[in-house]
């Protein structure tokens, strides 16, 4: 308490040296550029209340819901002290004090504690008229809604996101997933209001834009907001920062996924090349090997090359490099039951344990343990079996999946720390990949991840959005995609690209086939190939979905894809220098780069010259063309007016390979 009132004496005195910001009329924490300027950012003190809350939250299959009582508002609280930057309210022996300080040019800190150690505050900011929201992590759902709410927790998105038809079949197993859902939810986030707010890192949070206000729930013992006040594109590009490490040219190329050990994977790469398609990449995901369970084959999580699976490996890197096609691969922080490291890392108290005993997972048909990233020797021993099983065998990048599933446990006493830490993870998940890149710095290597936090843009280059259903709906399928690559490029995150034709397919007779087609492979296609990544994926059930090497047809279209995206790469190159030295996003609102077109469809632009829309109307056409852009349809097919069918819209402006 004493150390409480000291700290709030010398605050009481230095902050007069500052100019005007805060004024307390009418029940509220108006803050002002200066005195006599308009407000910028309102807190409604009358509806503000902290509280030790009860969490309690329920895990399953890398999902999370977390449930805490609402409180009321406080009451009894007086000003005792104001000034400038300061206010300190007291009721009895508790009080409260809100201290603002300066950051640099548009942008402060506002701090926020009390001397009863609340673990949840609760403060609703005024929202402006119409106030539209950008950011948040990659966010799939609802981005465009003026009224929702976004979480600041990582977890599986589940199977349909809580929407779409599959969720009365997924909702039945518990893995139907909410709309709020994300793998990389960030605490910060941009508005057409030029305004921008950040907030506590790792802890707990949920924030909910309704009509009148931006309410914020805050798991922590004292708040830290850092208000920003520019200019709405300053705000984004201020998120924005060059990448970690520079990606290498192929990685923006054409990389094509392909399983079944090297017989088939070579089988399914000739079709392709013999075709024309210029490839920069296998991506061989089996490299572990596979095992049947109830939810598809699976990969064998044991981080070793499978030797039956992918014999003559040393014959099959030799002859890709002799086509200069690189070769990728795949890790997780997971271990399976009987792989060759498992013994050594229970001996050695490397896994995340439960009552002092490693915790056994259950990851949908696998059982295992998970690496602790918190302690350095299993970092660093994690560290060790990614270069000597994937750098030292020649692949040079792969996809570090997963990370979300840190579980929370159900220790009231400890649980929001758990849940810090369960934030953290993959952020430290990145961090480790991202040292084996630096570390290895004479080669060309990138890995590519879905799940993140605040401080992920420190150390990913690339990303990618997770598992998207086989099907087109804007729940969790291909239209959910749009949502994600214009909130991630908004939130500062590396670059983002899902999987050319989705992943998650279901095969249940008796209830409903959700397989991949061949209109949603071309729809998916068209989106990739006009952003800076065109990975393929054979998804969940590779042998039921149609492929990109399925038939000659197929391939023609493919092949078509491949070209455009490889003939925009100094294109994409430039927007990614664009980002690294000014901050300008590499997805932008089409209404931040086209002045005089306005559609209700979800799009984006990339860049200034590229547009994609996700089921456009035909009346949107004209304006369009009227303003000097060209269409792309879903054969690869060049032409001045888009088919009245599609489902996805690409429209080009000013690019050289228009006229081909």
């Amino acid at each position: 308490m004493l150390r409480f009132l000291l700290f709030t004496t010398l605050l009481s005195i230095t902050s007069f040296l500052s100019a005007q910001y805060i004024d307390t009329t009418g029940g509220k924490i108006i803050i002002r550029e200066n005195e006599s300027s308009k407000a910028l950012f309102t807190i409604d003190w009358e509806k503000v209340y902290f509280q030790n809350s009860k969490i309690n939250v329920k895990e399953k299959l890398g999902s999370y819901d977390v449930t805490f009582k609402k409180g009321r508002p406080l009451e009894g609280f007086k000003i005792i002290n104001f000034n400038k930057k300061y206010v300190l309210w007291k009721n009895g022996a508790s009080a409260i004090q809100l201290l603002i300080k300066d950051i640099d040019n548009k942008k402060i800190e506002v701090i926020i504690s009390s001397n009863e150690l609340p673990n949840h505050w609760h403060i609703p900011f005024k929202r402006n008229l119409n106030e539209k929201i950008y950011g948040g992590g990659i966010q799939f759902s609802k981005y465009r809604d003026l009224n929702k709410t976004i979480i600041n927790l990582s977890q599986e998105n589940g199977i349909g996101r809580g929407g779409g038809s599959i969720s009365k079949w997924t909702s039945l197993a518990g893995v139907n997933g909410e709309s709020y859902a994300t793998y990389c939810p960030l605490p910060k986030f941009a508005t057409n209001s030029d305004r921008s707010f950040s907030w506590n890192d790792y802890c707990y949070s949920e924030v909910e834009f309704s009509q009148d206000y931006i309410t914020f729930d805050i798991f922590e013992s004292s708040i830290s907001f850092v208000l920003g006040f520019d200019s709405t594109m300053n705000e984004l590009k201020g998120f924005n920062q060059a990448l970690p490490y520079k990606l290498p040219s192929w990685s923006l190329g054409t990389i094509i996924g392909a399983q079944g050990g090297t017989q088939k994977a070579l089988e399914k790469l000739s079709s392709l090349t013999d075709a024309g398609v210029k490839v920069n990449a296998l991506w061989i995901q089996d490299w572990v090997g596979k095992q049947p369970t109830k939810f598809g084959s699976r990969l064998k999580w044991n981080w070793q090359l499978d030797q039956k699976h992918y014999c003559q490996f040393d014959s099959l890197r030799s002859t890709l490099k002799q086509q200069d096609i690189k070769i990728l691969g795949y890790v997780n922080p997971f271990f399976a039951l009987d792989g060759p490291y498992i013994e050594n890392g229970l001996s050695r108290g490397y896994f995340i344990k439960e009552n002092t005993i490693a915790k056994k997972f259950e990851f949908g048909g696998i059982k295992g343990y998970m690496i602790d990233l918190f302690n350095e020797d299993a970092y660093n021993w994690m560290k060790k079996i990614i270069q000597t099983n994937l750098v030292d065998q020649g692949f040079t990048g792969w996809m570090a999946d997963f990370a979300e599933w840190h579980p929370i446990g159900m220790d009231k006493e400890f649980i929001l720390e758990n849940i810090k830490q369960h934030n953290e993870y993959p952020v430290l998940w990145a961090k480790l990949n991202y040292e084996i890149i630096k570390e290895n710095a004479d080669k060309e290597l990138f890995y590519f991840n879905r799940s993140g936090g605040k401080e992920t843009e420190h150390y990913s280059s690339m990303m990618w959005a997770g598992d998207q259903m086989v099907d087109a709906s804007i729940e969790d399928g291909l239209g959910s995609v749009f949502d994600a690559y214009l909130s991630s490029s908004y939130s500062g995150l590396p670059i983002l690209h899902s999987d050319v034709g989705g992943y998650t397919s279901i095969k249940k007779p008796f209830i409903k086939n959700y397989l991949r087609n061949e209109k949603l492979l071309k729809d998916w296609m068209l989106l990739e190939a006009f952003t800076p990544v065109f990975r393929t994926h054979e998804g969940l059930l590779p042998e039921d979905n149609i492929q990109v090497y399925s038939d000659s047809s197929i391939i023609h279209v493919f092949k078509k894809f491949s070209d455009i995206n490889h003939d925009l790469l100094p294109y994409f190159e430039q927007l990614i220098e664009q980002k690294n030295n000014n901050g300008t996003p590499i997805f932008k609102e089409i209404e931040h780069t086209i002045k005089d077109f306005k559609t209700d469809n979800p799009g984006f632009c990339v860049g200034s010259q590229i547009m994609i829309i996700h089921q456009i109307q035909k009346d949107d056409y004209a304006p369009l063309i009227n303003l000097g852009w060209k269409f792309v349809d879903n054969c690869g097919d060049l032409k001045l007016k888009p088919s009245e069918e599609e489902r996805i819209i690409v429209a080009v402006k000013n690019l050289k390979f228009i006229a081909k």
